[in-house]
């Protein structure tokens, strides 16, 4: 056997060494409990047409806890993210007028359940669960801004494929539909009035997706995963005096940094 044909052996076995590892590594991971901690930064844009803007960088972080189980899994999961927005709209009115550094905290809370399969090429999962997302708004340090409360109570279906590439690189694919169940406006007055409005809001649905490419060794993964957001919401109830909230929308897309062991 000349040199080159030593090497080219060696190639395929170092090859088919990293496959077993990856292929190893994968059941591991869906027999023992998995956390989670992922540094996050978006940008994140809320909207009622015609009406008024918010728009801003957020930057926060998520964590997880999995259990897995044959062919089950059960986590929880919770994130935060804070940013300053701008405010572009008008005064009560009419008055074209915007704020700058407003405060915003979005927290997400969710408890989820769901399936595992595994076929030649793709591993997957599908779940479902409880969702919870607050939403905290404040424009208060401008004489004209006041306090925002958003709180939906959601139903989450996700789809997440998993996929062995070369050595220990793995690349995740993931849809998920929200389905808004109650949505909850507790609203402050401009313009210097201290009362607020709760209007309840249905229907309304997110999308997210994401796209992952980890590095899996024995102990730890390390991830980077682009993902986008979308929130629309209609038309809120209308209380005794004529408040509402109006028809909206919120997108955000952005970029996690994940540790997993």
């Amino acid at each position: 056997m000349n040199v080159c044909q030593l090497l080219l052996v060696c190639l395929l076995c170092g090859t088919a060494a990293d496959e077993q590892k990856a292929d190893s590594l994968f059941s591991d991971m869906l027999t023992a409990p998995r956390w989670e901690i992922a540094p996050e930064f978006s940008w994140f844009r809320y909207d009622e047409p015609g009406i008024m803007k918010n728009s801003g960088m957020l930057y926060g972080v998520a964590a997880s806890y999995t259990q897995y189980k044959p062919r089950r899994l059960f986590r929880v999961e919770g994130g935060i993210s804070v940013g300053e927005v701008e405010y572009e709209g008008s005064l009560m009115d009419g008055t074209p007028y915007t704020m700058d550094g407003n405060h915003d905290y979005l927290l997400n809370l969710r408890l989820l359940w769901g399936h595992l399969w595994q076929d030649k090429a793709w591993d997957s999962q599908l779940y479902t669960g409880l969702g919870y997302r607050f939403l905290n708004d404040d424009s208060t340090q401008d004489p004209h801004g006041y306090a925002r409360y958003s709180n939906y109570f959601y139903l989450p279906l996700g789809l997440k494929t998993y996929h062995a590439l070369d050595g220990h690189w793995w690349l995740t694919l993931g849809a998920e539909l929200d389905v808004l169940l109650i949505g909850v406006q507790i609203s402050g007055i401009s313009d210097g009035d201290s009362s607020y409005i709760t209007n309840l809001q249905w229907p309304g649905f997110g999308a997210r997706a994401s796209v992952e490419l980890c590095r899996r060794t024995r102990s730890l993964d390390l991830a980077i995963a682009p993902f986008i957001q979308y929130w629309w919401v209609d038309d809120s109830s209308v209380t005794s005096d004529g408040w509402y909230e109006p028809r909206n929308n919120t997108l955000q897309y952005g970029l996690s940094l994940i540790w997993r062991f």
